[in-house]
């Protein structure tokens, strides 16, 4: 038996997992896809890094986390925003991912799905895994997006699971299309509403090579029915350039984008889930009270 089990691979789940490593605490963390970040992901070709999840963040005061895992320069401001700042990272988010991930030594169980969890006795869970293997922990953090966690508390907790149950998320695909800066115009051709959330351009150096343009535009798969896959979305966006794209990408991450934290009611909704836990066991991520990065490293 160990003392933590921590259900999720993303930046909450890997946040919750280092801090575990700092305080000498037994874990083992589980995650069902075969790689760690969740939503963040970094892709480099060409030239150009290419974020699949959010890549311009809100930056408010300072981030300590970052001088403790040597990342203090891996930030570029790109504006003024508010009362902060935007800034990404120089190196695409995955940076903060691998720097994280690099610093856990226990046990990791990467394509392995948690099917239930329950209680033994005063003190120790169980966690039964898809392959019908059974986890013992003493604590539990549940890092998983809402639509998985709904699931796994119906057990041990089913007033949890039941609030999580109707929880939504916006169907967007990322689609990113590489250009020569002198093929495109600087107002893109792309009506934002509707079929396309958003549609925005750049030329960030370091990230997108001299005299080119990173052209990066969020598609519904709920709007139009013959946009109903990441392939389809990707030939629309094509569709509304004359010139073919240097470089073509699509990715979708079901629950990258959360409705339902977005609601009035969802703050007293959350309270009433952590009120349902049992003890030692918690519920973290996006998906619940962390809107913004530093607040899913710090939920952690």
């Amino acid at each position: 038996m160990t003392d933590v089990v921590v259900i999720g691979g993303g930046l909450s789940g890997l946040s919750a997992a280092w801090e575990l490593e700092r305080l000498g605490v037994a874990y083992t963390l589980i995650e069902v896809k075969s790689r760690l970040g969740g939503s963040i992901d970094t892709e480099r070709a060409d030239g150009f890094v290419i974020d699949h999840g959010s890549f311009v963040l809100e930056k408010y005061g300072d981030w300590p986390f970052l001088a403790q895992l040597g990342l203090q320069d891996a930030l570029t401001p790109i504006g003024r925003y508010r009362d902060g700042e935007l800034v990404v990272f120089a190196e695409g988010t995955q940076t903060l991912i691998d720097a994280l991930a690099s610093r856990l030594t226990a046990p990791r169980m990467l394509r392995m799905a948690v099917s239930s969890l329950g209680v033994i006795d005063a003190g120790r869970y169980g966690i039964c895994l898809e392959n019908g293997v059974l986890l013992e922990a003493r604590g539990l953090v549940v890092a998983a997006p809402a639509r998985y966690a709904d699931h796994m508390l119906r057990t041990i907790s089913p007033d949890a699971a039941l609030l999580l149950s109707d929880y939504r998320y916006d169907p967007v695909v990322r689609v990113h299309l590489a250009f020569r800066q002198q093929d495109v115009s600087r107002d893109l051709p792309i009506p934002t509403g509707g079929l396309f959330k958003f549609a925005e351009s750049y030329a960030l150096p370091g990230r997108v090579p001299a005299d080119h343009v990173l052209v990066r535009v969020g598609v519904r798969l709920d709007v139009d029915p013959a946009v109903a896959t990441p392939e389809q979305a990707l030939a629309a966006v094509r569709a509304q350039f004359a010139v073919e794209p240097l470089l073509a990408r699509a990715r979708y991450w079901p629950e990258a984008d959360p409705l339902t934290r977005y609601l009035p009611e969802h703050s007293a909704n959350m309270a009433a889930i952590d009120a349902a836990l049992p003890p030692a066991v918690a519920l973290v991520g996006s998906d619940y009270r962390a809107r913004r990065l530093p607040d899913q490293v710090e939920q952690g």
